[in-house]
């Protein structure tokens, strides 16, 4: 029945669900447009991140055992069609109900809904002001442009519906101001793009108002060429001595770079990872069967990243090292200014958490997270004084990443000397995947301390938990000693007779005083010998021995160290979240019968 009153007739089904699906796709494909272009982390990402601090631990490990590594897969897809989905829902709801004034409304609460709640409970502060790598401006011009596209494609469905025949009761939308609503939504997503385009210059630079640090003039040590997987070799002349500093600041084989040659150092292309929701995680590229070698090239060295989305893509020019918090001169660091500090050089080896020491068939990375290379830098150290040192009460420095990862170390790293600002690994430029232009190297302690593309370093005076520690892993991750059988393999036949064993133990910077292996099972034991000398005492030891076994018979081979300290390697097995795996390697061998 016809009330005598004039209302607005909505748009038609078809075009609202035509336009909530072009708006929904366009705000996705521009998010993904602005990570790879921009290296701005999608709202999905970020979500995605935020989301596994709160699923309960039994859960998270459920759907891995269901489904295996496609649970992760399955996570980063799930995030971006619930995002969808809520999109489409919502353009479907307003391109109906809402008049095109409404939806450029819309627009707008989007934006603020993006900078204003999911950037800053995801740890980049309202408006996207606790960033340091990316311009506020920058980040909410994008959102603002995405909203507005938005917007756009659902006043566009509305224009399209009333240029055709109006009914007699149709008094509005008007087709003028639905098309001045449709044109002031593109012109200002016209003048977002054009903001994103001039401030997206300073995309991948540090921004930072404090002072820059000054050193006296010296001479910058030359950068090495960028080689591929360069390696010092085993057994060089610092390989024992553990630390070398160089005198004044520069290595005695460096010389300062001729007047045209740039300083500006650039590594070889990344290396291409396979990713997954987690971000991409693999073992050291070493032939199975043979004795992993005590220094691994930078091509072969394993690999771990929390980043889906990419990796930092950042320019030694444009670096900048922020020092803040509880210091007494907050400053910022350029690279030039950081190479102009002592020099030091060491080896050590870097295992990541996750790495299995026992059972390595239950994950495709197995043991295999563990390598070791000569770094090069400045001393952590030495950073902290020229910001004036500590103020009192400091219990942890965080040093946090480009790609917004942290790691809380204690407070006192800030005067441990084998505590490492890395820049060169086995002679060449830090690697990107390694973390240029600067990662931390901290001894004694598993990968996830040892932050790569490092932009800031901030003392604090409140306990800090860090981006492992909020997913519940261990706060202070110290290495747990760890050994590991490489040849024979597991399965292997083996000739009769006198048979090699050997592997690799590591138990952290308290070095590995010795290595037993058991051909029955562990019921008795002999004394491996090492291959050669540690490279220093933070470094994994190679150790082998031989065993002897009679035609037809088989071998059940174990192995475990004794670290430093004169502690006993855990018998016990147990997978790595959240302290770090335990549990003796052993494999199973036999012989052709005679």
């Amino acid at each position: 029945m016809n009330d005598g009153t004039i209302r607005p007739a909505r748009t038609p089904w078809a075009m609202a669900v035509l336009g909530s699906l072009v708006g929904s796709g366009l705000v996705l494909l521009l998010m993904i447009w602005a990570r790879s272009a921009l290296q701005i982390r999608t709202l999905p990402e970020r979500l995605m991140e935020t989301f596994l601090l709160v699923i309960p631990p039994d859960q998270f490990e459920a759907a891995i055992e269901k489904y295996g590594p496609m649970a992760k897969d399955f996570a980063l897809i799930g995030a971006y069609l619930v995002m969808f989905l809520a999109l489409f829902a919502i353009g479907l709801f307003a391109a109906r109900r809402l008049r095109p004034v409404g939806l450029l409304v819309l627009g707008l609460a989007l934006w603020l809904v993006a900078v204003a709640v999911i950037i800053p409970i995801t740890g980049g502060g309202v408006f996207a002001t606790g960033l340091l790598l990316q311009s506020p401006i920058l980040i909410n011009a994008i959102y603002l442009g995405i909203g507005l596209m938005y917007a756009s494609s659902l006043v566009a469905v509305q224009v399209l519906a009333v240029i055709g025949p109006q009914p007699a009761q149709r008094t509005e939308p008007s087709v003028p101001g639905t098309r001045r609503a449709f044109i002031s939504g593109l012109a200002g997503s016209a003048a977002a793009l054009l903001v994103t385009i001039w401030f997206g210059r300073s995309a991948g630079k540090v921004s930072s108002a404090l002072p820059e640090a000054s050193l006296p003039s010296t001479d910058v040590p030359s950068p090495p060429a960028a080689t591929p997987g360069a390696s010092a070799a085993p057994g060089a002349p610092a390989a024992t001595g553990g630390t070398s500093a160089a005198t004044g600041g520069a290595s005695a084989a460096a010389a300062a770079p001729s007047p045209t040659a740039n300083p500006y150092p650039e590594p070889p292309a990344a290396r291409a990872l396979p990713r997954d929701k987690d971000g991409a995680l693999l073992a050291v590229n070493r032939p199975r069967g043979e004795l992993q070698a005590a220094v691994t090239p930078n091509a072969d060295f394993y690999t771990v990243t929390k980043n889906a989305g990419g990796d930092p893509r950042l320019a030694a020019r444009d670096w900048r090292l922020i020092v803040d918090g509880a210091v007494i001169k907050p400053l910022q660091i350029d690279y030039l200014t950081l190479r102009k500090l002592p020099q030091v050089k060491f080896y050590k080896t870097l295992e990541c958490i996750s790495n299995l020491t026992a059972k390595c068939e239950l994950t495709a990375f197995g043991c295999d997270l563990l390598s070791t290379a000569e770094w090069t830098g400045a001393r952590l150290m030495d950073v902290i004084n020229l910001a004036g040192g500590l103020k009192p009460g400091v219990v942890a420095i965080a040093a946090i990443g480009a790609d917004e990862f942290s790691s809380a170390l204690p407070a006192e790293v800030a005067s441990d000397p084998n505590v490492l600002l890395a820049y060169e690994m086995n002679g060449s430029i830090l690697p990107r995947e390694h973390g240029f232009p600067v990662r931390a190297i901290i001894p004694g302690r598993y990968g996830v301390k040892n932050a790569k593309w490092i932009v800031n370093l901030k003392s604090m005076t409140q306990p800090y938990v860090d981006w492992y520690g909020q997913r519940n892993w261990s706060q202070t991750a110290i290495v747990r000693t760890m050994s590991r059988i490489d040849l024979p393999l597991n399965g292997a036949t083996v000739p009769a007779g006198a048979t090699r064993i050997a592997g690799v133990a590591y138990a952290g910077d308290r070095g590995v005083a010795k290595v037993e292996v058991s051909t029955d099972g562990g019921k008795n034991w002999q004394a491996a010998s090492f291959v050669e000398p540690p490279l220093a005492k933070d470094t994994f030891v190679r150790w082998q021995g031989t065993f002897q076994i009679a035609a037809g018979q088989s071998a059940s081979l174990v192995a475990r160290a004794t670290d430093g300290t004169g502690q006993l390697q855990p018998q016990t097995f147990n997978l790595p979240q959240p302290n770090g795996g335990s549990g003796w390697d052993s494999v199973e061998v036999k012989t052709v019968a005679a």
